[in-house]
């Protein structure tokens, strides 16, 4: 049913259970796992560059992938960018032809007001949305 899953992660430990949900899907519809971590272009202060925070980003989605592979999934796909967290979520899954996002869900006081990543992706997105909490 679904051949490329994505998981964006921002190496938080709340994102653990939106990882096993995607690492389980993935396994059981032997689908290619793309892995995603969004450097917040909105946050970099002043003198902090892109490459700067890459090898963070690069840390998070190695240990998803290591996870996936350790748990039979064939093919994962690793991937490090940066911009507005949701935009560059949902460009991804346009680029690469997702069939379905997994995201876990911050319980933050900003996400009342704002609205959170996870909130903003499944209100936009063409393709379904599974939020993990």
């Amino acid at each position: 049913m679904y051949g490329d899953i994505l998981v964006p992660t921002d190496g938080r430990e709340n994102t653990e259970r939106a990882i096993e949900e995607a690492i389980g899907l993935a396994n059981a519809h032997d689908a290619t796992l793309h892995v995603l971590y969004v450097i917040n272009s909105a946050t970099l202060a002043p003198g902090i560059d892109f490459e700067d925070l890459r090898s963070i980003g690069q840390q998070a989605v190695d240990h998803v992938a290591e996870r996936a592979t350790a748990a039979g999934v064939e093919t994962v796909e690793t991937t490090v960018t940066h911009g507005l967290r949701h935009q560059a979520i949902l460009a991804y899954a346009d680029e690469h032809g997702i069939e379905l996002i997994v995201m876990g869900r911050h319980r933050r006081l900003e996400r009342l007001f704002r609205g959170g990543v996870s909130d903003r992706v499944s209100d936009e997105s063409s393709v379904p949305v599974l939020v993990v909490e």
